[in-house]
């Protein structure tokens, strides 16, 4: 007779639900505290998020796991402390193929001074929206965009004048400077955007502006060659 050694016994069964149902509260009590730290997160309890979050950081679910860290993450930035939202938002970025997590990276370590992680992490955002952007992204022309005015706002002017030519050449290529059409692009209105630029351009060689000028007046349509023209000439 040929003996089954596999069979479960009623044993098994209770093992097996009391595993389950230890899991299932395991995972409740994850949620709530969760609930607790994004409650403290809107009230601006920093401090107490990043202490809550970090006690879960042995979470079994991948995506309370990832809620945790993007908490902590979130908690630092706010708190201003860009060197642990550097680092949080990178180890959260580092296996994620979400490009939100790379802007974010961006961001975090352009304002904490790190220009070489920044720009490894730019290029990564923009491939990862390449390759898996969908809607609930912000599309690569905002990620651009902000990326210009942080490098602006720790002065990194050669750089953010960089994003500014690539954005200026996305315009160009569009030719249309029409409010909708713009913004169902992800883009500012033209004069918005030179507006948004001007500490930028102010520090650009005499050379660059004319360069840049020329570009889009060749580019645009009527009502862009207008905006361009008149931001120009009022450019101090």
């Amino acid at each position: 007779m040929k003996i089954n050694y596999d069979y479960i016994t009623y044993e098994d069964v209770l093992r097996s639900r009391q595993f389950m149902y230890e899991q299932a509260l395991e995972q409740n009590a994850t949620n709530s505290l969760l609930n607790t730290a994004r409650d403290l997160f809107g009230q601006e309890s920093f401090d107490m998020c990043i202490k809550i979050c970090e006690g879960l950081l042995d979470a079994k679910d991948p995506k309370q796991l990832y809620d945790a860290k993007k908490l902590i993450a979130l908690a630092y930035y706010s708190l201003k402390d860009f060197e642990n939202a550097d680092k949080s938002f990178y180890e959260l970025a580092e296996n994620s193929n979400n490009s939100d997590d790379w802007f974010n990276v961006v961001i975090s370590s352009t304002l904490n001074k790190n220009i070489e992680r920044s720009k490894k992490a730019f290029g990564i955002a923009l491939d990862k929206y390449t390759q898996y952007g969908h809607q609930r992204n912000m599309p690569s022309v905002q990620l651009m965009l902000h990326y210009m005015i942080t490098l602006e706002t720790v002065k990194e002017y050669a750089l953010a004048l960089e994003q500014f030519k690539m954005l200026a050449q996305v315009y160009a290529k569009l030719k249309k400077t029409d409010e909708k059409f713009l913004s169902s692009r992800g883009l500012e209105q033209i004069e918005v955007f030179l507006e948004t630029s001007h500490a930028i351009l102010k520090k650009a060689k005499k050379k660059e502006l004319t360069e840049i000028k020329t570009e889009l007046l060749a580019a645009l349509d009527a009502n862009g060659v207008e905006k361009v023209e008149e931001f120009f000439a009022n450019f101090k």
